[in-house]
């Protein structure tokens, strides 16, 4: 990241406005509703972080994003996907009216906030499941069979200890300094 700046190559200058207007109001809402504990470089980061694997999974028609939080990665990744309708899963209410905020103030059509866990909900399967250190791999995959399609890809955000998650899942890794993007086809992981 270039002083402050969310790189994004070939993305269209009205996408990265609302990142920024994104970061402000995370900002402010952080404020009053303690959402996260990032500043703006931390924000400005978690959007970076969010958007680096995008070029993988651009193609998906539906995606899921378990456990959004205050938006990292679902909501980000639906700003830069406007053809794929998201459905962002996230059961704390005061994270569940920030991403609905955020959702009428940039106006994202593609985006369906969820406001329960998502072993309680009524999705229907989707190409793409995204998720962000929620729980153990293994425990995630069992979690989302319902909801992934045969041909679909999970994408999970990893930190360093990753490969003692993967015994026995065959998955490719993509490593971005401390991050590992973790993807697993599901046709290739025992459902």
């Amino acid at each position: 990241m270039k002083n402050g700046e969310i790189i994004m190559e070939n993305e269209r200058k009205e996408t990265k406005d609302k990142y920024k207007i994104f970061a402000d109001e995370l900002l402010k809402w952080n404020k009053t509703h303690k959402l996260t504990n990032y500043n703006k470089e931390d924000i400005l980061n978690q959007i970076n972080d969010s958007l680096y694997p995008l070029e993988y999974i651009k193609d998906a028609k539906s995606a899921i994003d378990v456990g959004t939080g205050a938006g990292f990665p679902g909501l980000i990744l639906a700003a830069a996907m406007p053809n794929t309708k998201w459905y962002l899963v996230e059961p704390l209410k005061k994270r569940y009216s920030f991403l609905n905020y955020i959702k009428m103030l940039l106006e994202l059509k593609n985006v369906e906030i969820i406001p329960e866990r998502i072993e309680n909900s009524n999705l229907e399967q989707a190409d793409l499941i995204t998720s962000r250190a929620v729980m153990k791999t293994r425990d995630f995959l069992d979690l989302i069979k319902p909801y992934i399609k045969n041909n679909g890809t999970i994408l999970l955000y990893k930190g360093s200890n990753v490969l003692d998650e993967l015994n026995g899942i065959n998955a490719k890794i993509i490593n971005n300094k401390n991050r590992n993007y973790v993807f697993i086809k599901a046709q290739q992981w025992e459902k």
